[in-house]
């Protein structure tokens, strides 16, 4: 599929001196304060309340609706992304231990959309925690049915709560609960409001994760949103199914908080987001023994996972079927497979029944707004000040 496609955006040079920026420590400040941040508390709580309000009125749809939604292959495209990540860890952790019980921390759960591809991973306990009450409780009503369905399922709790400044660990029915795995989707970026924001979400992160365990998730690619907009002449772009607005003057620059942005996806978002430079978050992410070992945009992370997980690409129905079958219609414009037509074109020996697997070019646009991390939380020791000292794996190796 990434032949038929191909990349849609090119890397702009002022967008790494952006990324330089954030690399650099004479640049950066990370002291837990929010002098000089382009946000106040009062703004910050009014944020939230907007973000908490459009997650809790949006609908509940159906699989009907949903299968005539603009955005069909592209959703189950990021689930395919969210299953293989699970897959992946849950994978990770049980080499060392087969039989070990999982324990999972799913941060910014939303209505519960991971609440099967839990149980697929045959966990032993999920925490399930999002600013949006009613979809705490949507997720609740999800894994109540099924339960229901299913007869044994993991074990779970939910909490309502802002993940960006509560302390979580105060929240749990065990507050000595320690986790194998931390899942974010599609929510961390919202704590990039502010660095105190950005702190209480790491630590909630961290605090119970256990060492050599696994914090995942996906996120808008802040680089790629930058490239975008540099070659725009509005700082908006997007298309049908999804539009981007930069709020902020980009002449003064791109700043590391508080870079905000209005995100527009057909039926799914249409809130404010902030901006996460990704090299500033690894920077940050390691002050609390959270070790990067991998990120890919979803361009590369299809690449890196297509051959492994071609099974369940096909299963979710990913990609659309091109030419369209005999009595069905393309979900997009003719002008949105033209890289498909080419494809086709130049196969010499077809029959009727062949087809290609791919995905609109609006849709794959949208996809490669976002990218995919992985973190390894480090083994610590104390030091004198009673404040703990984490090790790299390379670290961790050479003391061996």
């Amino acid at each position: 599929m990434a032949s038929l496609i191909g990349d849609t955006t090119e890397h702009a040079a002022n967008r790494n001196d952006w990324k330089k920026h954030a690399g650099d420590d004479d640049q950066i400040h990370l002291e837990n304060n929010d002098n000089a941040l382009p946000s106040s508390l009062p703004r910050g709580e009014q944020h939230a309340s907007v973000v908490a309000a459009h997650y809790n009125h949006l609908e509940e749809k159906g699989l009907k609706e949903r299968f005539n939604s603009p955005i069909f292959y592209l959703r189950n495209f990021n689930n395919w992304v969210k299953s293989v990540l699970i897959q992946e860890y849950t994978d990770k952790i049980r080499e060392k231990d087969y039989g070990r019980p999982l324990r999972v921390l799913d941060i910014c759960c939303g209505k519960g959309g991971d609440l099967s591809k839990w149980q697929k991973a045959r966990v032993e306990r999920v925490v399930f925690a999002d600013i949006a009450e009613v979809s705490v409780q949507q997720c609740q009503t999800r894994y109540e049915d099924l339960r229901r369905r299913c007869g044994r399922l993991f074990s779970a709790e939910f909490i309502a709560a802002d993940c960006t400044k509560d302390t979580l660990r105060d929240k749990y029915r065990d507050p000595s609960i320690n986790f194998d795995l931390v899942s974010c989707q599609f929510g961390l970026h919202y704590s990039f409001e502010s660095i105190t924001q950005a702190r209480r979400m790491l630590t909630n992160i961290s605090e119970c994760l256990k060492p050599d365990g696994y914090f995942f998730g996906t996120i808008p690619n802040a680089y790629e949103i930058v490239s975008r907009a540099q070659k725009s002449s509005n700082n908006t772009f997007g298309n049908t199914i999804y539009c981007i607005k930069l709020l902020f003057d980009t002449k003064e620059g791109y700043p590391l908080f508080g870079a905000k942005y209005d995100f527009h996806l057909e039926g799914v978002v249409d809130c404010p987001e902030f901006l996460v430079n990704f090299q500033l978050f690894v920077k940050l992410a390691a002050e609390y023994g959270l070790e990067l070992v991998y990120s890919a945009g979803f361009s590369d992370f299809y690449k890196d996972h297509s051959e492994k997980y071609k099974q369940l690409l096909n299963r979710i129905i990913c990609f659309e079927s091109y030419p369209a079958p005999p009595g069905k219609e393309l979900i997009g414009e003719e002008a949105d497979y033209e890289h498909a037509k080419a494809h086709w074109d130049q196969i010499k020996e077809r029959d009727q029944r062949d087809r290609l697997g791919t995905m609109s070019r609006r849709e794959w646009e949208a996809a490669t707004i976002y990218m995919a991390f992985a973190f390894k939380k480090q083994k610590s020791t104390w030091d004198s000040n009673g404040k703990p000292v984490y090790k790299s794996s390379t670290e961790q190796t050479r003391s061996k």
